[in-house]
């Protein structure tokens, strides 16, 4: 994994992570594991391998993204 990929904001699966605390560890989208940062505390770039996924309509965990 690249240190771009490493430093972007990940998207995750609401389900599979529905309230991660900051430092806890959380698997994204594209499946980097790394301690959570915030969502709210989001780099500027995003990660391009999580938005392709979020783009599809069944996540690679097998939830949706509108499933809560």
């Amino acid at each position: 994994m690249t240190g771009e990929i490493e430093r972007a904001a990940h998207a995750y699966c609401p389900v599979c992570d529905p309230d991660p605390g900051l430092g806890d560890l959380v698997t994204a989208l594209c499946g980097a594991t790394h301690p959570f940062w915030g969502r709210r505390e989001r780099p500027v770039n995003n990660c391009p391998a999580c938005e392709a996924v979020v783009a599809k309509t069944v996540y690679p965990c097998g939830h949706t993204g509108g499933e809560r």
